[in-house]
């Protein structure tokens, strides 16, 4: 095969095609991120796409999760990814210090942190550093897909108590309306 490469790895379009028609690629070929769930997610596409249905790929929502203790989330922008891009951004950090679920549990290490376009408030990228904060990824990047604004979070009723109220907290504050801190 004559593909076109990207350093080490098979140059794909966002319909995961390549240089060759009627050649496609996924998974780790591909390039960063090397995520069992990003192939997985690129596999379901392309077998849609070989169905005959219109789909195209769109990275920015893949979760990153170290399963370490504790445990580290980080969906689209950082702050600093965001800063380099040349982006303006506001913030919003909610501490486990300030959650009653991790109070309770004995606990409280770590955040929740969203970042977002102080324009339109839509989510650019949220991260997470904790106890369990590896089942919010799947939230997180539903946000982020679904083109979530700072309100829509906000807006949304968060189970009490639980960790994953603190990325309501994180919109909040944003919003210069945080509840707990």
């Amino acid at each position: 095969l004559r593909l076109e490469m990207a350093g080490p790895f098979i140059r794909i379009d966002e319909r995961c095609r390549t240089s060759m028609t009627g050649v496609l690629a996924i998974g780790d070929v591909t390039g960063e991120p090397m995520l069992a769930h990003r192939a997985m997610a690129q596999g379901e596409m392309v077998a849609e796409l070989v169905a005959g249905q219109r789909r195209a790929w769109d990275k920015r929502a893949i979760p990153a999760v170290c399963f370490t203790d504790p445990e580290i989330v980080s969906v689209g922008l950082s702050p600093d990814e965001a800063a380099a891009a040349g982006r303006e951004v506001v913030t919003g950090l909610f501490p486990f210090a300030a959650n009653g679920r991790a109070m309770t549990a004995g606990d409280e290490t770590g955040f929740v942190r969203v970042t977002a376009r102080p324009d339109t408030h839509e989510v650019l990228g949220i991260q997470a550093v904790g106890a369990g904060v590896a089942e919010m990824a799947g939230g997180f990047a539903l946000a982020l897909e679904m083109d979530a604004r700072l309100e829509d979070i906000a807006g949304t009723i968060h189970a009490h108590p639980t960790r994953g109220e603190a990325l309501h907290e994180a919109c909040l504050r944003a919003l210069g309306h945080a509840l707990h801190i």
